[in-house]
C-alpha cells in the first residue's frame, strides 16, 4: 500500500520530469501538483494532523477526480461554499464553520468537506440537494484511498499515473 505522503514527496520531486511526459503521454496533464507554499493554516478553520501534512508537502493540486485548492484560496473557497449553502432548502445551514471544511471540489463540481465533529470526508450534492454516502471515515483514510486505488475499475489513467510514479521513485 502506497503512503500518501510519500507518493507527494515523489511526484513534487519528479515534477520537473513529469511534465515532458504529459506531452507524450496526454492523459498524464490532467493531474498536477502544486509545491507547498509555506502559508500558514487559516487559524478559523478545524484541521487534522492529515490536513497539516498535506499541505506541508504541496498546497494542492488536480488528484484524480479531485481539485484540492491551495492554501492561499482556502478561505475563500470555504466562505464560497458556506454563502452558496446558507439557508438550504428547509434544513437551514448545510455547512457550519466551527466544524466543516470545503477541501476540494470533486469532478462535478461539488464541495469535498471533512467534517471535524465526525471526522468523515462527504460530498455534498448541490444540484440534488443532499449530503452523499461517506467517502471516507476521515482525511487520513480519504488520502490513503485516493493514492491507493483497487481493483480492475482501478485500472484507469490515475491508477496507471500512480503506476508509473511508483517505477520512478527516486531515492
Amino acid at each position: 500500500m502506497r503512503d500518501w505522503r510519500h507518493v507527494i514527496q515523489q511526484w513534487i520531486a519528479q515534477e520537473s520530469s513529469i511534465a515532458p511526459l504529459a506531452q507524450q503521454q496526454v492523459e498524464f496533464i490532467a493531474w498536477a501538483i502544486y509545491p507547498p507554499s509555506f502559508d500558514h493554516w487559516p487559524s478559523h478553520l478545524p484541521t487534522c494532523q492529515a490536513l497539516q501534512d498535506f499541505y506541508r508537502l504541496c498546497d494542492g493540486g488536480y488528484f484524480n477526480w479531485f481539485r484540492w485548492v491551495s492554501l492561499s484560496q482556502l478561505v475563500e473557497q470555504n466562505r464560497k461554499w458556506f454563502q452558496l449553502l446558507s439557508d438550504w432548502d428547509t434544513r437551514g445551514d448545510v455547512l457550519l464553520p466551527e466544524r466543516h471544511v470545503v477541501l476540494a471540489e470533486d469532478g462535478g463540481g461539488c464541495p469535498v468537506v471533512w467534517d471535524a465533529a465526525t471526522d468523515q470526508v462527504r460530498a455534498f450534492q448541490f444540484d440534488g440537494g443532499d449530503w452523499e454516502p461517506p467517502l471516507a471515515p476521515s482525511v487520513e483514510a480519504f488520502l490513503t484511498d485516493l493514492f491507493n486505488p483497487e481493483g480492475e475499475k482501478g485500472k484507469d489513467w490515475w491508477y496507471l499515473f500512480l503506476s508509473w510514479l511508483d517505477s520512478h521513485q527516486k531515492d
